[in-house]
């Protein structure tokens, strides 16, 4: 018998490198995309993945790779994954697990004749997508709905986080999505501020975390505001359990300080934002002194030049304020002498504008507001101020009070005032994100058209999101159905949302048959959802079930690999291929690296039999519509790839000869290969033996295209805006409302501040074992690590000192009952120090349905059981906190 010793080396040499070959591949299990390599063994004569790493040759991740990533091959050996197309067995409801096997041609059929007996026009249907349908499939999914003449698309990521709380960013630096734009350089920085972000650090972003760390190692101070002692909290050096949704009132302050004890970066203020553009006050708002052209896009801005004393005009649109229209060189004042008037106006400076708007919020203010000591504010405000590099943190998940666009505007402006973009210590741009700007602005003055999807940060959301709205882009006259309920809800006196992108506001009411546009009803009718979950991921749950069985619903298609809850009320269920059994049809930006460079996947394992690709599923979809020309020519038109390349691959796939996977990914490949000078093959060996290529190092790129101070930045402005032009356009266009006031206000979150006994402020958040609301739980791996902290991770947070009031003890159950809405659950208590007396804390990462899913159904308690339905008024972000609950046992 051989010994432990022996057994163990035997072992090793077992899964030793001679025997596996390495895939280079994408992490599927969260939207930081991680690089990573899929080791393979040939057992039994087939090809078995047996295990999944970082890929070392990744600036991203740099060959790191969390738990849920390791465990991801747990998912394609899943005994649930659905292998086979699924038709519901006729009589049966939704929301049954009741289906029987069927072919593809049987299930294409199938929709097309759901469709036809409907009657379902091309405005009647909706896709819903979840972040892999929008970080992977783009641009297929845009061309598709453009092409079928469909102008709807729900994606769940924006009203939980790209438009929840990164659009208050945006309005300062002119980004969209900061998960893919931006990295917070914490390995350089000093000092670190983190608000309302546990998720980025340490329970969802490897690439982040590994940065952190290497912070933590160097010795920076990270300061974390949390009402909760989160995982981030606990590698903190101060905890300031601040009361919840106040963070705003925390920013303003330090803003305050930092304003009147010159703790700001002036040069950067002067020659890079809009703090020295002149300004007036216009029936008590204050107007910069500008002239736009008949767009309404600004082309000139007047500032006072300190050294001649002269009003003098600047461009329009650029990066930087040192140099005037007609090309002379000056150095704009940040403050003018008082009394001074042009044209017979008093006028003063943005920056003169935004001290005034900023005196209230003294750390005196702040203390009554956030609960945290007044000196303390100070102090960090001063540790903040004199501390170069200082960041704050851009944060991840915004959802949680209407205030939060303002939040996380603040926040950008607290760093514009440390003058931290594209600077060591600050918030670096994505190397793709810098490829984008260049070509944007190249295009711009050459006079030419840039592609949608190559349009960088905001200008993206603005021109692809402005189709859906307009009804004049469609031939039948429809816009998105958000829009239309926007456009009723203003035309019945109510506020509306302004800018409702890819949101499902409306869409109940499309399907009630309640929301009318032209004087006819607005209905929804058929939805096609793509790796999404709303049943589960959405609020509340019983809103999307009603959506989902409601009579008026004539067909729902999940895409999908597992049954998911929403899964469950489909009609057709069309079986998707695993990540890592899957070619992409695009090579992609890194993700939020700040090298550009490339990647994408690389099928390690052959695919289930019966499964298919995004891309073939969508053609085919095309060909059945009859649009597949049309589907062809706007691919081409969003994404900038050869049209006749295009034609010549499909045509290809039409005739058998592969699939439109492989089609478009050949296209791809050779549309970046001509790009950098290299043949598709050249480029291919390059990321099949390293996953990655990196086309300029970040230093490189550095030189040449850091934004604001060698690139201006896609604001309407083209400068850091600490007064939003975008905001006092939404003033112009609907009148004023705090929510967008353009310059530094403070909007309180409306939460129940006279409490009963019971009653308790309410936050919730990520555990690190789960990306997000039960997306990767079914996993035997990440299941056993999850319930070796079940009080913590599935517990509901709360304060000894009120737990013994309520006689509650770890381990009760208790129902949590939502004041506002009425709604309740049950849950079991974890009584604990690490939390607010006045606040209790759920994880969002449980509460799965679907008995198929062995491992987490009926595991921990669903958070959108407990959430209603309430959106801001700007992006229609869900406001997943704005309530307070009571918790009796």
């Amino acid at each position: 018998m051989s010994s432990l010793k022996e057994r163990k080396v035997a072992a090793r040499q077992t899964t030793s490198s001679r025997d596996v070959e390495w895939v280079p591949s994408i992490c599927n299990f969260c939207s930081t995309v991680c690089n990573v390599r899929v080791g393979v063994k040939t057992i039994d004569g087939k090809k078995t993945a047996v295990k999944i790493e970082g890929n070392p040759n990744s600036p991203l991740n740099r060959g790191k790779t969390c738990a849920r990533g390791q465990a991801g091959l747990r998912q394609t050996y899943d005994a649930q994954r659905l292998t086979i197309p699924l038709i519901r067995v006729s009589g049966s409801k939704r929301g049954e697990w009741n289906f029987r096997p069927a072919s593809w041609e049987e299930a294409y059929g199938y929709v097309m004749s759901k469709l036809e007996e409907h009657q379902v026009r091309p405005w009647e249907m909706s896709m819903v997508g979840g972040w892999t349908s929008c970080v992977f499939y783009m641009p297929l999914a845009l061309s598709f709905v453009f092409s079928t003449g469909i102008p709807n698309i729900v994606a769940s990521p924006m009203q939980q986080c790209v438009a929840a709380g990164h659009f208050g960013n945006d309005l300062v630096t002119g980004n969209f999505n900061f998960h893919d734009e931006v990295l917070a350089d914490f390995e350089n920085a000093k000092y670190i501020l983190l608000s309302m972000t546990n998720s980025g650090v340490a329970a969802a972003s490897t690439s982040r975390l590994v940065r952190f760390a290497e912070a933590k190692k160097r010795g920076a101070k990270v300061v974390v505001l949390d009402p909760r002692l989160s995982e981030t909290a606990a590698k903190a050096d101060e905890w300031l359990p601040i009361k919840p949704g106040t963070d705003g009132a925390f920013f303003l302050a330090l803003i305050h300080i930092m304003l009147r004890k010159d703790l700001y970066d002036e040069e950067f203020l002067i020659k890079h934002t809009n703090m020295p553009f002149l300004a007036l006050e216009n029936q008590g708002m204050v107007v910069p002194l500008m002239e736009s052209d008949e767009q309404g896009f600004p082309t000139s801005f007047r500032v006072l030049d300190r050294i001649s004393g002269e009003v003098r005009q600047l461009p329009g649109y650029s990066n930087t304020n040192a140099v005037d229209k007609e090309g002379k060189n000056l150095v704009p004042a940040l403050e003018v002498p008082p009394g001074f008037t042009l044209d017979g106006h008093k006028v003063k400076t943005i920056f003169q504008y935004m001290l005034e708007q900023t005196a209230k919020f003294t750390p005196a203010w702040a203390e009554q507001e956030t609960g945290l000591p007044a000196a303390t504010i100070e102090r960090i405000a001063l540790e903040f101020g004199q501390t170069r590099p200082a960041l704050v943190d851009p944060g991840w998940h915004g959802a949680r009070y209407e205030n939060i666009l303002n939040t996380r505007r603040l926040q950008a402006v607290l760093q514009a005032l440390v003058g931290g973009f594209d600077t060591p210590g600050g918030w670096l741009m994505s190397g793709e994100y810098h490829e984008k700007l260049l070509a944007f602005l190249k295009a711009k003055q050459e006079g030419k058209e840039v592609p949608v999807l190559s349009l960088p940060g905001l200008q993206f959301p603005l021109t692809a999101a402005g189709k859906f709205f307009n009804p004049a882009e469609w031939s039948h006259g429809h816009p998105s159905f958000a829009m239309a309920k926007s456009m009723a809800d203003k035309a019945e006196g109510k506020p509306g949302v302004i800018f409702p992108a890819f949101s499902d506001y409306g869409l109940e009411e499309a399907v009630e048959g309640k929301l009318m546009f032209n004087g006819e009803p607005y209905r929804i009718k058929a939805l096609l959802m793509n790796a999404a979950n709303p049943v589960r991921h959405f609020y509340p749950d019983t809103r999307w079930k009603n959506i989902l069985t409601h009579p008026n619903m004539g067909l729902v298609v999940a895409i999908d690999i597992v049954p998911s809850d929403t899964a469950a009320y489909a009609d057709v269920i069309l079986p998707n291929q695993n990540y890592i059994e899957r070619d992409e049809p695009f090579l992609y930006g890194a993700g939020p690296a700040t090298d550009l460079a490339l990647t994408t996947r690389f099928s390690a394992v052959e695919p289930q039999p019966q499964t298919k690709g995004t891309a073939d599923i969508l053609f085919e979809f095309a060909i059945g519509f009859g649009a597949l020309d049309k589907f062809m020519e706007t691919i081409s038109a969003f994404s900038g790839y050869d049209l006749a390349e295009i034609k010549e691959e499909v045509g290809k796939a039409t005739n058998g000869e592969q699939t439109f996977t492989q089609a478009i990914r050949s296209v791809s490949f050779k549309h970046h290969a001509r790009n950098l000078g290299l043949t598709p093959d050249q480029l291919e060996k390059t990321l099949r033996e390293k996953g990655v290529l990196v086309v300029e190092a970040k230093e490189k790129l550095m030189e040449h295209a850091a934004i604001c101070r060698q690139l201006p930045v896609p604001t309407p402005s083209g400068r850091i805006e600490i007064y939003s032009l975008l905001l006092a356009g939404f003033v112009r266009q609907e009148g004023y409302r705090i929510n967008w006031d353009p310059g530094l206000v403070y909007m309180p979150p409306a939460l129940n501040q006279e409490k009963k006994p019971d009653e308790f402020f309410f936050t919730y958040g990520k555990t690190p074992t789960v990306s997000y609301a039960s997306t990767n739980s079914n996993n035997p791996i990440l299941m056993a690590l999850s319930k070796a902290k079940e009080d913590e991770f599935m517990g509901l947070w709360i304060h000894p000192q009120r737990a013994s009031l309520l006689n509650i003890m770890t381990g009760d159950t208790v129902t949590v009952e939502n004041c506002l809405s009425g709604q309740k659950v049950q849950i079991n208590a974890f009584v604990t120090e690490m939390i607010r007396p006045d606040t209790v804390f759920m994880s969002s990462s449980f509460g799965t349905e679907n008995p198929l899913l062995k491992y987490s159904s009926g595991v921990g308690t669903a958070l959108n059981r407990l959430v209603p339905y309430q959106v801001e008024p700007i992006v229609s972000a869900f406001k997943t906190q704005e309530f307070t609950v009571r918790v009796t046992k």
